[in-house]
């Protein structure tokens, strides 16, 4: 079998002279710019260039790249490509033809573009995403990716616990991907928006009975994180991104604003008028600036979910998620009166549509009594 290998490899002046020496890898697994392993420690050396070595047959190549680890790395995966492409026999480009699009040569870029014209948590999703479907696929050309790649993708996502949906909205994340680096037109691709249909499940509400347990289990700072999203319907990063000028405890609002580090879904501001019980639970500990939900220093809180889950199991109930509180807090909204439109705008929903999903729960006890009411005495 062919051999296939490409390492990196910096070129440096030691103790003993110029050597070839590895890179150092960082805590995340990637190379540290600069920095190489001689002798089983880690050294830092700004001088020489960075190589790479395989095999072409039975001779051994030292190919320079210069100074930049990450184009080192880039081509090591090109090579690397290469050989693989070559020892199975597929055709290899003549010299000046246009190369095939591979992944490593395009993904870096792609995502710079993305995170340039989405919002952060856009960009993490889609960042997660890519590099995911790039461990499971093993395939490093683009147009050697079929349509049943894409679909076996979906597949195993589901087999890992994730939801039809999830898998169905990961999948097209990594179609929107090959179609632009393709330059392909909207609708063409291996895959379409049918491909990720999902059965859509009805919001799931809590019991009062499941929620007074739940907030008997909290401690006084968890009592008020829970409190706001139930009364607020904040998404998880809307509660997490919370500050105390947000606030307005005149007003009775708080405002869901962009800030660093967070832009609201849909690039949309908006001010949600909030119930006289939280505005009392969140006094006694108002300050005049700061995340209203911090960690012990002062830094933006996100244990969210983990915390849920403890409570959850400490009080003894089931089904516990930080978004579920979103949708008891429409649902009741609905079951009190208030118009569509108001908790469309309560929520920060783009289309009315996905406002409406809350409609049916909320009806469900007047459709109920409707019902028993023309069935009664009939049989």
């Amino acid at each position: 079998m062919a051999n296939r290998r490409v390492t990196v490899w910096k070129y440096v002046q030691t103790g003993k002279g110029w050597r070839y020496c590895k890179p150092a890898i960082g805590r995340n697994g990637k190379i540290k710019p600069d920095w190489v392993v001689v002798n089983g420690k880690q050294e830092e050396h700004k001088e020489g260039a960075y190589y790479i070595r395989y095999r072409e047959g039975d001779k051994q190549v030292w190919e320079r790249i210069g100074d930049s680890s990450a184009r080192a790395v880039h081509q090591a995966e090109t090579k690397k490509t290469y050989l693989a492409a070559k020892a199975s026999g597929i055709p290899i480009h003549p010299e000046g033809e246009k190369p095939p699009l591979m992944i490593s040569s395009t993904l870096d870029n792609y995502l710079e573009e993305y995170r340039l014209s989405h919002r952060q948590e856009s960009h993490a999703l889609m960042k997660q995403t890519l590099e995911e479907f790039k461990a499971f696929n093993y395939k490093n050309i683009i147009s050697q990716i079929t349509r049943l790649d894409l679909l076996k993708y979906k597949d195993w996502l589901i087999q890992r616990g994730r939801s039809e949906r999830t898998a169905g909205n990961k999948m097209l994340r990594v179609q929107q991907y090959l179609r632009t680096v393709q330059g392909q037109k909207p609708g063409e691709g291996l895959i379409t928006v049918k491909d990720a249909k999902f059965v859509e499940r009805e919001p799931e509400v809590y019991g009062e009975d499941e929620l007074e347990r739940f907030f008997a289990a909290c401690d006084p700072f968890q009592l008020r994180v829970f409190k706001t999203l139930l009364m607020s319907g904040l998404r998880k990063q809307e509660l997490e991104s919370l500050t105390w000028a947000d606030v307005d405890f005149t007003a009775g609002t708080i405002k869901v604003s962009a800030k660093p580090g967070f832009s609201p879904k849909d690039w949309e501001e908006r001010t949600i008028e909030i119930p006289k019980a939280l505005l009392a639970l969140l006094q006694p500990v108002a300050q005049t600036e700061g995340f209203v939900f911090a960690n012990g220093r002062g830094h933006r809180y996100t244990h969210l979910w983990d915390d849920c889950n403890a409570i959850a199991k400490k009080a003894g109930v089931t089904g516990f998620h930080p978004h579920k509180f979103r949708s008891h807090y429409a649902t009741t909204l609905l079951q009190a009166g208030v118009d569509l439109k108001t908790v469309q705008k309560l929520l920060g929903h783009k289309d009315l549509e996905s406002t409406m999903r809350y409609l049916a729960r909320a009806e469900s006890g007047k459709v109920r009594a409707k019902v028993d009411a023309i069935w009664a005495g009939k049989n």
